[in-house]
């Protein structure tokens, strides 16, 4: 059944953006795992699932592509590719929440490094090990950075921007974006576009790709495997059984996280890739075997409620780190509550507290941003009708991911 893709997708986002919030908290909050001095087998389960934010990118790459690559590229082969309606899509859903979010993360970093700097986070984060901020919080904070970011030149041209480590893969999907746009218009193009334009079109997308940073355009194959993916399900050729589908996937995520402590891995670009691959493909096994159930994975009511929690993982992403370091910050100035402690009592309870102030956080700014980017995608597509009326490019829209 292909509602239970939708659904496993819908709890895959939510619980992707939770594993990436939980990450960043624990590496504030709690000791890293070396420096451990009870080592439990609770706090080992406890180390490995929160330590799954790289994971839980690497899942996003899948669904994006899935949803964005998969879904258009089936558009464009029955109608011919409309690129004004792809970038109407793509502009409103990325900007929509990201301009708010460097904005906020801008005044929320601005406040924390004046006000409540007494824990040093600000001045060196490098002691809490977030893998997302392997730079000088004090030279992201500027006026150029903040542009880098909204021309998604994060990891080219600049840093993230501040604390917002976590703008990285944006970058990286934005790209992903335009790549894909002008190689699936070059070859959907045939019969609506002369052979020069296409050829302009595919030109256009290996500039950019030669332009970007290697690992920017290697890690593009993760994205890409959501593209083939969609095409897989929708094939009738054989998929795993669910249960090997799914055990796979989870095999695959404890290798992933125990990898990270191989050296020879870690700083290894094709190694790193290749595990991350491996990831990625495995999730692609699982999603392909969750369309043979033949019956509905939750009842309708609890996938309405994955669907609701899924619509503001993107806002979290964008929003929660800045929040996050401000507000464990201000708690060390303020409180007395100390960084980077043992996963006892105190240290858990005070991990979970700061997991769901920063997700309720991140969702009273979804009702502010994300669920507005379908006005916004009516306005920009207004504007664009008014600037360029429709060509051979454009066909009836259908709604876009």
């Amino acid at each position: 059944m292909k509602e239970n893709v939708s659904t496993v997708m819908d709890i895959s986002r939510w619980v992707a953006a939770l594993l990436v919030v939980a990450n960043h908290a624990r590496s504030l909050i709690l000791a890293d795992f070396g420096e451990v001095q009870n080592k439990t087998l609770f706090n080992k389960a406890l180390y490995l699932v929160t330590g799954l934010g790289h994971e839980a990118v690497v899942v996003f790459f899948v669904i994006s592509g899935f949803l964005v690559g998969g879904l258009t590229l089936d558009r464009w082969q029955a109608r011919g590719p409309d690129l004004r309606s792809y970038a109407s899509a793509r502009t409103s859903r990325i900007y929509t929440t990201l301009i708010p979010a460097l904005l906020v993360g801008a005044a929320l970093d601005f406040i924390g490094s004046h006000w409540v700097n007494a824990s040093a986070l600000y001045s060196s984060v490098s002691p809490y090990h977030i893998a997302s901020i392997n730079y000088a919080l004090d030279s992201a904070m500027t006026l150029p950075t903040f542009f880098g970011n909204l021309f998604m030149m994060q990891g080219t041209l600049t840093p993230p921007l501040g604390s917002n480590g976590a703008l990285w893969s944006l970058a990286y999907e934005w790209w992903y974006y335009c790549i894909f746009a002008g190689i699936a218009a070059a070859m959907t193009g045939r019969g609506n576009l002369t052979t020069r334009t296409r050829y302009a079109y595919g030109a256009v997308a290996l500039l950019i790709a030669l332009l970007l940073p290697y690992a920017i355009v290697l890690w593009g194959a993760i994205w890409v495997l959501g593209i083939v993916t969609h095409r897989w399900i929708r094939s009738t050729a054989w998929r795993p059984a669910p249960l090997a589908g799914f055990a796979c996937f989870i095999a695959a995520l404890v290798v992933s996280r125990i990898s990270h402590n191989v050296a020879a891995i870690e700083n290894s670009l094709s190694g790193a890739f290749l595990r991350d691959l491996l990831l990625g493909l495995c999730y692609c096994v699982a999603l392909a075997s969750s369309s043979r159930l033949k019956q509905p994975v939750l009842s309708v009511r609890f996938a309405r409620w994955h669907q609701e929690l899924a619509q503001f993982s993107y806002t979290t992403y964008l929003f929660h780190l800045p929040a996050l370091v401000l507000l464990c910050a201000a708690l060390y100035q303020l409180a007395g509550w100390p960084l980077a402690q043992q996963p006892d009592g105190a240290g858990i309870a005070y991990l979970t507290g700061a997991i769901l102030l920063t997700c309720l956080y991140c969702f009273a700014m979804s009702t502010v941003t994300e669920r507005y980017t379908p006005n916004v995608r009516r306005k920009l597509d207004t504007l664009l009708t008014w600037a360029s009326p429709r060509s051979g490019l454009s066909r009836a829209r259908a709604p876009e991911a």
